[in-house]
């Protein structure tokens, strides 16, 4: 007779089995939530921050920042994507629903291990085509402490607490405004339904490199 056959072995392992998955699915619940709670504040500051950077700009004449405006996400929960113009096209930053480890093939440098645990994200994209895909995002790491990455150097900081937004904003903005620019299509990408389209642009957004 097998072992998983009598009733004492069978209570057993079932035992273990249940207080392996309690003990997993709570030790994920208490992460989850950590990293969560860090992700909404740091969300926050960061928005609140990029709002008053933009608006002390446009105070300056530089019309060319159009006033930021909220996205509600489809998902609900309190969640906004934060827009922000920029001359004739935008930057987005998208609070990313969930958690998730990182993806060790963005390069995030950050310690072996955190690849391991979960983390938040928030994605930001150039333009407004649905199809476009990240080109910088922020990880909000189970540890307190955060990582931006996507061109150029880094950004990082141990904890959301003592990060100054204001500046992370400024670096931000400035960054953004300086390295990317746009190209036009080529001739046998260029369509007359594009060329004849209000919300459609015959280029292309570029980033330091994309040129060589």
């Amino acid at each position: 007779m097998d072992e998983f056959d009598l009733p004492d072995s069978r209570e057993k392992l079932a035992q273990q089995a249940l207080q392996d998955i309690e003990r997993v699915l709570l030790e994920r619940r208490k992460q989850r939530q950590f990293v969560l709670k860090q992700t909404a504040q740091f969300v926050t500051e960061l928005f609140n921050a990029l709002q008053a950077v933009v608006s002390e700009c446009r105070e300056r004449g530089l019309t060319e920042l159009g006033e930021p405006r909220f996205i509600e996400h489809p998902a609900g929960g309190g969640r906004r994507a934060l827009y922000i113009p920029i001359e004739d096209w935008n930057v987005t930053f998208v609070p990313l629903v969930g958690t998730a480890r990182p993806n060790i093939r963005d390069e995030a440098q950050i310690p072996g291990i955190l690849f391991k645990q979960v983390a938040g994200r928030v994605a930001v994209f150039i333009g407004s085509d649905q199809d476009s895909t990240a080109f910088y995002d922020f990880l909000v790491l189970p540890t307190g402490a955060w990582f931006a990455w996507g061109y150029g150097w880094p950004r990082q900081a141990s904890t959301v607490e003592e990060t100054d937004f204001k500046m992370l904003a400024y670096g931000l903005m400035s960054s953004f405004i300086k390295d990317i620019f746009t190209t036009w299509r080529t001739r046998d990408e260029t369509t007359l339904g594009a060329a004849m389209d209000a919300r459609r642009r015959a280029y292309v957004f570029g980033l330091p490199g994309d040129e060589v």
